[in-house]
């Protein structure tokens, strides 16, 4: 960046061709070297500012103060700024659009003296998860008697790391110590019931623990309703599949619906991993999984950490409609392609290559058949508007490999109306995507698929209730 003249340069410039203009008038030599002085000041003090700028070492550094920062929760940063020489400073600190400053100030306006570093702290609530980047900072360096100034762009390469909020984790685990999960039915390979053994405590009732459980003589005694709990044990498999494609991280009015689909996985999480159950994860977009965790007892932590790494949020540019129910056209040249590829691009030979098995979803489930393992519980969260042609056969395919499958599915267009009027037109386009979701869910019902319709609102414990049911 160039060196450009201040507001007290400029007039400084100005006074002396005022002067010269004055003294070619008058013929005074007086004014004469009076605007002669003027202009040679500005030349040195030019001259001075750019060596100043060329042996001038400044640098810049933003620290989170905040070991982990969450979704709603304030964030204190901290920004410094040092210089190997005497310089002043102006600028305003510019925040990705995801954080909103709820303390302090951004304006960077002082003196940095080789000595004392110029700093300032602010608070910022993160109003989304995911990774979010500082724009790099432009700063205008001003020259000490106020006459020039220069702008430079530093960029100190800051990311923020937005994790799940606290309400969302905190009621993860007040679930996790009041919900209890129970399986029952036919025992597959490598799966067993879940059975209570010894007795823990005496705790207040709460409503949805099972009556049977309700201690009658403390209840009679403490004149309150009392349960009994006990430790329960299991080596049933839980795998928690959370679909991160497009539609899932479509923003809408500071909202996705894999914000909410994260915050439900947390909350399951912790409740399965409460009740014994070794609990795993798989993430996959729309092509491929992006990670995945083998359902092993004590690694809720490797989990949560996969959860709250899942890609952001990005802005779309509205509502477009769930797909069609068919598989994607499919001529000649498509499936020879496909044929050509596909073996590449599963790892093996020989294998003719539809375009429902080029998908995430289809890798999610073909990975558990990898495992050698049948009988795991498979709890799919997931819109079901992205790779809809593939949703149904990969589900199937778990289904026929005696896995339980429950899928929770919420529907996109209440996250658009949000707040907003219902007009004839808008309903006129609600209703047939209303019945199109229907009917993708009944086909899931009769392929032995267990759904649970997720609402915008919906939390934990009511998912919990559901899930709690339909193991039964």
């Amino acid at each position: 960046m160039g060196v450009r003249f201040t507001h007290a340069g400029r007039i400084l410039g100005a006074l002396a061709a005022v002067f010269f203009i004055f003294s070619y008038l008058y013929s005074n030599l007086i004014i004469t070297f009076a605007g002669a002085a003027i202009l040679f000041y500005l030349m040195y003090r030019k001259l001075e500012f750019d060596s100043l700028k060329n042996r001038m070492e400044i640098g810049i550094y933003r620290e989170v103060l905040e070991k982990v920062a969450h979704k709603g929760s304030e964030v204190n940063i901290r920004l410094e700024i040092r210089s190997s020489e005497t310089i002043g400073i102006d600028a305003s600190e510019a925040l990705p659009r995801e954080l909103l400053l709820s303390s302090g100030d951004t304006l960077l306006r002082g003196t940095v003296h080789p000595e004392k570093p110029f700093s300032l702290t602010y608070g910022v609530t993160p109003q989304e998860r995911g990774y979010f980047r500082y724009p790099p900072l432009k700063l205008t360096i001003i020259e000490a008697r106020g006459l020039f100034t220069r702008d430079l762009v530093l960029d100190p390469s800051t990311e923020l790391h937005v994790q799940a909020s606290k309400e969302e984790l905190a009621l993860g685990h007040l679930m996790s110590r009041r919900k209890q999960f129970n399986i029952t039915g036919k025992a597959h390979a490598r799966y067993a019931r879940t059975y209570r053994s010894d007795f823990r405590s005496v705790r207040e009732f709460i409503p949805g623990d099972r009556f049977r459980d309700i201690d009658w003589k403390a209840s009679s005694r403490l004149t309150r309703l009392m349960t009994r709990e006990f430790d329960t044990e299991t080596n049933l498999p839980s795998v928690i599949m959370v679909d991160c494609s497009m539609s899932m991280r479509e923003l809408v009015r500071k909202r996705t619906k894999l914000d909410h689909a994260i915050a439900l996985a947390i909350q399951i999480a912790l409740v399965f991993d409460s009740q014994s159950h070794p609990v795993g994860l798989i993430s996959f977009n729309e092509n491929r999984i992006l990670d995945s965790i083998p359902p092993l007892r004590g690694n809720v932590d490797d989990v949560l950490i996969s959860l709250f790494k899942l890609p952001n949020p990005q802005v779309t540019g509205g509502y477009p409609g769930p797909p069609s129910n068919e598989a994607p056209p499919g001529d000649e040249k498509s499936c020879e392609f496909l044929g050509q590829v596909g073996p590449f691009l599963q790892g093996s030979k020989g294998v003719r290559t539809k375009p429902d098995r080029i998908t995430g979803i289809f890798d999610a489930v073909r990975s558990l058949q990898e495992s050698s393992e049948s009988g795991r519980i498979m709890i799919l969260l997931s819109d079901m508007e992205t790779n809809q042609f593939a949703i149904k056969k990969a589900l199937s395919m778990a289904v026929a490999w005696k896995h339980r499958v429950i899928a929770i599915s919420p529907f996109s267009w209440p996250y658009h109306l949000q707040g907003e009027a219902i007009t004839e037109r808008t309903m006129e386009r609600i209703y047939p995507d209303h019945l199109a979701k229907q009917a993708q869910l009944d086909d899931l019902r009769k392929a032995g698929i267990k759904v649970i319709e997720m609402s915008l609102r919906e939390r934990g414990d009511k998912v919990m209730a559901a899930l709690r049911r339909m193991g039964q």
